[in-house]
């Protein structure tokens, strides 16, 4: 009986390391953080919308700069849970109010259909 008892237990303890080691290993999620923002998103934005209806589409922005108040940061980091030895990939876009109004955007990712790029002066 102590033999029978021995090899369950044996049995059940592989069983649970098994079950712990592959649990672990299958399913990874994708990280998301900051801004989420999709192309249909910045195809709704048209020049001289309000700050207000710029909020309405895209949120609430992640960073405003303190000494420019005319200007509206928005970032997304994403981390494919599938690959997290990759680096933390980044998107940002910047958009550009003159009294209040949406005039422009600056970004290398994101290119929203109705509204010019940002041009330094």
């Amino acid at each position: 009986m102590s033999k029978l008892n021995s090899f369950a237990r044996t049995i059940l303890a592989l069983f649970l390391v098994a079950t712990t080691l592959v649990g672990c290993s299958l399913y990874r999620p994708n990280l998301r953080q900051g801004d989420f923002i999709t192309q249909a998103d910045l195809d709704r934005l048209k020049p001289e919308m309000t700050k207000y209806q710029v909020q309405e589409v895209m949120g609430t922005p992640a960073l405003t700069p303190v000494f420019n108040l005319e200007q509206w940061n928005y970032t997304y980091a994403f981390v494919d849970g599938q690959h997290r030895d990759q680096p933390l990939k980044f998107k940002t876009i910047s958009l550009y109010f003159k009294n209040d109004k949406l005039q422009s955007y600056e970004s290398r990712t994101w290119h929203p259909a109705n509204l010019p790029e940002h041009r330094k002066r």
